[in-house]
């Protein structure tokens, strides 16, 4: 029996498709300014010793430093192994990818962590929360100027560490969580990544994959805002947090996009792909 493969898309075609998917996912985490459970800021609060919380934890867990390398590594895979292009396509474009999207990726959670969120200084909506309430006698003991006044991350997770006990009503994972999440807020490194991913990849997938594979790509807007939706849920980020880290993560992803296209022009000799035609063999 033969193998059908399907044309790729025209580049206006494949770039509206893009847009047609991305606005959307870029647009919906403003939700989470004006839906209750969604905004850390607005009552009521998703139970922190549910399984919404805990779902939450692994959403955002999948949107990590630890969660980041593997979905990229997977979906590099799935790229480059599509049918029709040479071992060297295959090799050049993997090496392109990985060192692209590491040093925009790396150079924006490094400018987010250094400079723009010390430079704003914000405090995260949990470490607010647990220095306010309950009003007579705060969880966090210290207000939340005094908290971030600490020397470190390190410091500032080892005194939490004191003072979100067991007795304290969070679930483990997301204790865990807080513990581990003692830095500025603004804006969600977990966004910037997530979005980054989703806008890159996707719009890699609709120029180069033109096989069933690609409705793995599509999914990748959905984890995108689920990720972003996450981080409010477990009240570690404002709605504004998210918001801006994900738009962030979109002008990356189209950096990172473009970059590519460009670099593997000029170190192929031809095109990296080319739309693949009907292929039958008998």
């Amino acid at each position: 029996m033969g193998t059908q493969l399907h044309a790729l898309p025209a580049p206006k075609e494949s770039r509206r498709r893009l847009s047609r998917i991305m606005l959307p996912a870029v647009a919906l985490p403003l939700l989470t300014y004006v839906v209750p459970g969604l905004n850390p800021f607005m009552v009521p609060h998703i139970d922190p010793t549910g399984p919404l919380a805990v779902a939450a934890y692994w959403v955002a867990e999948s949107g990590s430093p630890r969660g980041i390398p593997l979905i990229g590594m997977a979906l590099t895979a799935l790229l480059v192994s599509r049918p029709g292009i040479t071992l060297k396509q295959r090799a050049v474009e993997a090496l392109v990818i990985v060192l692209s999207v590491t040093i925009l990726l790396g150079g924006g959670a490094y400018l987010n962590e250094h400079v723009i969120k010390p430079a704003f200084a914000i405090p995260r909506p949990n470490i607010l929360e647990l220095a306010q309430t309950p009003s007579e006698s705060p969880v966090l003991k210290m207000s939340a100027k005094e908290f971030y006044a600490l020397p470190d991350k390190l410091a500032r997770s080892t005194y939490l560490k004191t003072v979100l006990t067991p007795e304290f009503p969070l679930h483990e994972r997301v204790r865990e969580h807080w513990i581990a999440e003692t830095g500025f807020s603004f804006p969600s490194d977990h966004s910037f990544s997530a979005m980054m991913f989703a806008l890159f990849f996707l719009a890699m997938g609709l120029s180069h994959v033109s096989d069933k594979r690609l409705w793995v790509f599509y999914l990748l807007p959905v984890w995108a805002v689920a990720v972003c939706f996450s981080r409010p849920i477990l009240r570690v980020h404002s709605p504004t947090d998210v918001c801006v880290g994900g738009l962030e993560g979109t002008l990356a992803g189209m950096l990172a996009f473009l970059l590519v296209r460009r670099v593997l022009a000029a170190l192929l000799p031809a095109p990296a792909t080319q739309p693949a035609m009907s292929a039958n063999s008998s």
